[in-house]
């Protein structure tokens, strides 16, 4: 499960569109071997809150989020460990979204 494409310190010091950035884009991602598991757990919660919002709008959408939630789930509970714990993570995500 990818959570975080780019670089934090060259993106918070980018001032550019997006489209027009040419820096690496460097992909952070949760999986049996980098465990984040409240990564994870806060992906499963909000996709869990979005299947509420489009229940009654778009129920074959609700079906698609509610298994991303299990699967969310599942890596967050087998996997454990905390993003700012592991160190393929932390150095992308530290020190603006460790605290």
């Amino acid at each position: 499960m990818c959570f975080q494409v780019g670089d934090p310190s060259i993106d918070h010091s980018c001032w550019e569109r997006p489209k027009d950035m040419d820096t690496v884009r460097t992909v952070y991602a949760v999986d049996a071997s980098n465990p984040a598991s409240d990564v994870a757990g806060e992906t499963a919660a909000a996709l869990a809150a979005s299947s509420m919002v489009f229940r009654l709008v778009d129920p074959g959408y609700v079906d698609t989020l509610l298994q991303s939630v299990v699967q969310a789930f599942q890596l967050a509970d087998n996997f454990r460990g905390a993003y700012s714990d592991n160190a393929n993570i932390r150095d992308g995500a530290c020190p603006f979204y460790c605290d």
